[in-house]
């Protein structure tokens, strides 16, 4: 499973940064999570933010 994680900042200073984490559940695939972050990545610098967005692999239920 995919976890879709945002860093949001509205200024160049680490002050102004939150970090989003997609809370609607994970992505079954690395694709389909970079394609949401890539998509509300995009819509967030249209605002004015700036953003830097990734998807982590999450191994729920291994012993890894």
């Amino acid at each position: 499973m995919w976890l879709a994680v945002l860093l949001t900042c509205s200024g160049p200073m680490s002050l102004t940064c939150d970090v989003l984490v997609r809370t609607g559940g994970m992505f079954p695939t690395q694709e389909e999570c970079s394609k949401e972050v890539k998509t509300v990545a995009n819509e967030l610098v249209n605002s004015g933010l700036y953003v830097k967005g990734k998807c982590y692999k999450l191994n729920i239920g291994s012993n890894v």
